[in-house]
């Protein structure tokens, strides 16, 4: 297991590099594309007091681990992130994977462990921006229109999971690995196009532990969906050559 570094030094660190930008503005233009941060003023992203510039995680580098997480929130520049556990046989259970633009961390905003919890870039190096939560804190208290967007956005995010959780309880693993892929692709294509192909960052892994299966049952199904020609999953890429044909397939 790949040890976790503490986000605030600064420079290279193991494998975890601290980007340390010429211009202190760069930070902020990262986060302001961003539709909850486009809000803030440059007075108040200079008061985030982002910590040492970007941070860049290489492939299976761990953002945090465990008590790493206590007291930041994080802001995913470029790449994939992915948020999960490790339960007591020590297998990796996977909580979420996060993609551009997705702010994890301390999102509940209070400072508690995690239990175990890690963030771990995954397929490529990630660019992760950070800052603590006291001084978004203190940003929130004088804006409340921000306060609210935020609400809104942590509001969705637990919605998000707590659909995960009722489809595991209510719904058998085929339809729920249909809803996986139709939701995966509806959130990457543009338009109402026939047929899809996005980069895969996930392994059969990946997906059992998100959908709550096996990684025996999940290779089984997708073997069956290409060998019907509905859906094609490699390292790269997931292809769908048929939009309308995977949202109407019901396996045999």
């Amino acid at each position: 297991m790949t040890s976790p570094i503490s986000v605030e030094a600064v420079g290279a660190v193991g494998n975890l590099v601290v980007v340390d930008l010429m211009n202190i503005d760069s930070h902020f233009l990262v986060i302001r594309n961003h539709a909850l941060f486009k809000q803030l003023t440059a007075k108040e992203c200079h008061q985030l007091n982002i910590i040492g510039g970007l941070i860049q995680a290489e492939k299976n580098d761990y953002i945090y681990f465990d008590k790493y997480s206590l007291d930041r929130l994080y802001f995913l520049k470029k790449g994939y992130v992915k948020i999960g556990y490790y339960d007591d046989q020590g297998n990796e259970v996977i909580r979420e994977v996060l993609k551009e633009g997705d702010v994890f961390g301390q999102v509940g905003l209070e400072t508690y462990n995690h239990q175990g919890e890690f963030a771990k870039a995954i397929k490529e190096s990630a660019v992760i921006c950070s800052f603590t939560i006291q001084d978004f804190e203190s940003i929130l208290q004088k804006r409340p229109d921000l306060a609210i967007s935020f609400t809104k956005l942590v509001g969705l995010k637990f919605k998000r999971l707590q659909n995960r959780l009722s489809n595991i309880v209510f719904k058998d693993v085929k339809v729920r690995l249909l809803e996986f892929f139709i939701s995966l692709i509806e959130q990457h294509q543009l338009g109402q196009p026939e047929t899809v192909e996005i980069s895969n960052y996930l392994t059969h892994a990946d997906v059992a532990s998100l959908i709550g299966a096996t990684r025996q049952t999940v290779t089984t199904l997708i073997n069956q969906l290409e060998y019907d020609k509905v859906l094609f999953f490699d390292r790269k890429k997931i292809f769908v050559p048929d939009v309308a044909k995977l949202k109407s397939y019901h396996f045999s």
